[in-house]
C-alpha cells in the first residue's frame, strides 16, 4: 500500500505543475510556488514529530485512507471541472463566473504531499539542522515547481494538448485514490468463486448507455441547431 501512496504522491506533483501552466507568465505559478515554500517552512515543527512507524500508521489506517479517497476526489472534480471550463470557453454570465472561480483554485492536494516529504526527508538526513532541511526543502520546492512549469510549456506548447493530459493525470490520481483507500488484507478472491455475470453485463451495459450519450448527443444537439 505505502508504494501505491508513493505512486499517487507523484501523480499529484505532476498534476499540479500541469494545473499552473496554463496561467499566462511567471506572476501567478511563481506567486504559488512562494506559497508552497512557505508552507513547507512553516510545518516543519509538525514534521519533525513524525516518526516512521507514525506515518507508517497513518497510511495503513484504512478509515484515514478512505477520508483521503473522499478530499481526493474533490480536487479530482474541481480540477476536471476547470479543464472542461477552458475547452469549452462559457459565454453566459453564469458560466464566466464559474470559470473564473475556478480558474482561482489551484488545488491544494500538493501541500500534504509536501508535509510527507518533508517529514520523510528529515528521517533521511539524521543529524542535520531541522530548520536547514526545511529551507532546502522550500527553496527546491520554488525551482522544482517553476521548472517543471516552464519544461511542460516548452514540450507541451498546445494548451489542447496539456488539457488532455491534466485530464488523464487527474483520471489517474482518481483511480489511485480510490485503490488507496481499499483494505489491502483483501488480495485475491477464492478460486471457486463464481463469476457473476449479469454484474458484468450490467456494468458493461452502463458503460455503453454513458459512452453512446457523450458521443451522439452533442451531435444531434449541433445538427439540431443547423436546422
Amino acid at each position: 500500500m505505502e508504494l501505491v501512496v508513493q505512486i499517487l504522491l507523484l501523480f499529484i506533483i505532476v498534476a499540479s505543475v500541469l494545473r499552473l501552466s496554463f496561467e499566462r507568465g511567471w506572476i501567478i505559478p511563481t506567486l504559488f510556488a512562494v506559497v508552497a515554500a512557505v508552507f513547507v517552512y512553516l510545518t516543519y515543527p509538525y514534521a519533525i514529530e513524525q516518526t516512521k512507524t507514525g506515518l507508517a500508521a497513518y497510511i495503513a489506517n484504512r478509515s484515514l485512507r478512505e477520508y483521503a479517497a473522499i478530499f481526493i476526489s474533490l480536487d479530482v472534480a474541481l480540477i476536471v471541472a476547470y479543464s472542461f471550463s477552458r475547452l469549452s470557453h462559457p459565454r453566459g454570465r453564469r458560466g464566466r463566473v464559474i470559470a473564473f472561480l475556478l480558474r482561482l483554485y489551484p488545488g491544494v492536494l500538493i501541500f500534504p504531499v509536501l508535509f510527507y516529504l518533508q517529514s520523510t526527508l528529515i528521517f533521511a538526513l539524521p543529524g542535520m539542522d531541522f530548520g536547514v532541511v526545511s529551507l532546502l526543502l522550500a527553496a527546491g520546492t520554488v525551482v522544482l515547481l517553476l521548472g517543471l512549469t516552464f519544461l511542460l510549456r516548452f514540450l507541451l506548447p498546445e494548451e489542447e494538448q496539456r488539457l488532455e493530459v491534466l485530464f488523464l493525470v487527474e483520471l489517474f490520481v482518481f483511480i489511485l485514490g480510490i485503490i488507496a483507500s481499499v483494505d489491502e488484507t483483501i488480495r485475491m478472491a477464492p478460486t471457486e468463486s463464481p463469476i457473476q455475470w449479469s454484474g458484468l453485463v450490467l456494468t458493461l451495459g452502463i458503460g455503453l448507455l454513458c459512452f453512446a450519450v457523450g458521443y451522439f448527443a452533442p451531435r444531434i444537439r449541433r445538427s439540431l441547431k443547423h436546422k
